[in-house]
């Protein structure tokens, strides 16, 4: 082998080490996020919810309403994240098709 062989292979596989470095660093941010999408609107239930049963004498009611309605909004929201996400990928697929041809 050659000593210029050895020097792309190695660029080669830095390439692909950082590459998978920043897929890792996305995967965490997106789990972040669905994190904070099922947390926040589920704490905002759960106290609105507390403060609007204490206030009205309604047993648990309304919290279990929140979250209830707080679990729909933030599944929606992911559907919506995946959706577009799902067309951004299929839009590259496209776009890699049209470059093979």
């Amino acid at each position: 082998m050659k000593i210029e062989d050895l020097s792309n292979m190695k660029n080669d596989q830095t390439k692909l080490y950082k590459e998978r470095e920043k897929y890792r660093h996305r995967a965490f941010l997106m789990m972040l996020e669905i994190s904070v999408i099922l947390a926040l609107p589920a704490f905002t239930a759960l106290f609105a919810g507390t403060h609007l049963d204490q206030s009205h004498k309604s047993g648990r009611f309304y919290t279990f309403a929140l979250l209830f309605l707080s679990f729909i909004l933030s599944w929606v929201v992911i559907i919506i994240k995946y959706i577009r996400f799902n067309k951004k990928v299929k839009d590259i697929d496209e776009k890699i098709k049209e470059a093979k041809k």
